[in-house]
């Protein structure tokens, strides 16, 4: 059986992550379209670099660890004999301490940077200012970006997302909005035979594309689920 998940922000807020998206989206009163777009770097790549300073910083707290869900999946994974693929559109790196393998970050990782110039990415844990040099290049500065996809600009590996998708047997969302793209029309390039199963808290504007819908929090319900495909598999 090939194995297809996409998590939100749904799965990490449990790990005390606030969601980027909601009530509380602003940061100190400004808009995303000033922090979170390859404009907004250009024109003020100062306020970006606090802005992703921060997340990174409240990341790298002792605290902040995965939750059972993020283990479940791992562990899955680790037994599982066919096919599997994690999408995140998560920029935290809970997936990865919680040891998945086969992820895909679509949206990047907030704990690497990558050059403006030649678009390397490197690991990268330490703030980051308008002034900081490149490790490789000292004197060359100020040409480091976080690696997050910005709004405008295209997510990570999506032919391998399409490919996937298309040969799935079991798409399963968890704690995603369904109303960024294109990772909400992932679920619509499965094929018709695919098991489609959607865990979230609340119902998603792509929820009656499911064959199931499970309401409750990921670290509960995501443990439970795959202890019985689990459980399924081996009859």
């Amino acid at each position: 059986m090939k194995v297809v998940v996409l998590t939100g922000a749904g799965i990490s807020a449990e790990s005390g992550i606030p969601t980027f998206r909601g009530a509380e989206g602003l940061w100190e009163g400004h808009r995303v379209e000033e922090i979170a777009t390859p404009t907004a770097f250009q024109k003020n790549p100062e306020l970006v670099h606090q802005f992703y300073n921060a997340r990174r910083r409240h990341l790298l707290q002792d605290h902040i660890l995965p939750n059972a869900a993020h283990t479940a999946l791992a562990d899955y994974e680790a037994t599982h004999d066919d096919e599997f693929l994690l999408i995140t559109q998560n920029v935290d790196n809970l997936h990865f301490v919680a040891g998945s393998q086969n992820i895909l970050p679509m949206h990047g990782q907030l704990m690497e940077a990558k050059c403006t110039e030649t678009d390397k990415v490197i690991p990268w844990h330490l703030d980051l200012t308008p002034h900081t040099p490149d490790p490789e290049t000292p004197s060359r500065r100020g040409r480091l970006r976080p690696n997050v996809v910005w709004f405008g600009e295209m997510p990570y590996g999506m032919d391998k997302i399409r490919r996937a998708a298309q040969n799935a047997d079991l798409f399963l969302a968890i704690g995603t909005s369904a109303v960024v793209y294109p990772a909400a029309g992932i679920v619509q390039q499965t094929p018709k035979n695919c098991r489609r199963v959607e865990i979230n808290l609340d119902a998603t504007p792509q929820s009656e594309v499911f064959t199931e819908t499970i309401r409750g929090l990921a670290s509960i319900e995501v443990p439970k689920f795959l202890k019985r495909l689990q459980s399924e598999e081996t009859i």
